[in-house]
């Protein structure tokens, strides 16, 4: 027997900023995942301008374009194509603004 997939409730694409933001994911059976998403040109120029060679920390979600349409479509096939990709993403409760900083003062 396989496993049953939850099926999302709703998705919302928040904290915008520019070209990043965070994908709230909200499953139909409770379990709320976020998701730190950005363009990759946003994410590049950010990298220049905080002055950072590299970064690790949670994972981001690339989107060529940062809407509600795109953001969705991501994380219905996250979740189609496995649900641990949605726990594998999820992240603090925190802008990926905010993570870069934080990243910066720590490595810089």
């Amino acid at each position: 027997m396989s496993p049953v997939k939850s099926a999302v409730g709703h998705i919302e694409l928040a904290h915008v900023t520019g070209e990043s933001g965070v994908i709230e994911v909200y499953l139909k059976d409770g379990r709320q995942f976020t998701l730190l998403a950005a363009t990759p040109a946003w994410f590049k120029a950010e990298l220049k301008r905080l002055g950072l060679k590299f970064y690790y920390g949670p994972a981001v979600l690339f989107l060529k374009k940062l809407d509600a349409a795109a953001a969705r479509k991501a994380a219905k096939d996250m979740l189609a194509e496995d649900e641990q990709l949605l726990v594998r993403y999820d992240t603090p409760r925190r802008t990926l603004p905010d993570i870069l900083a934080a990243f910066r003062a720590a490595h810089h």
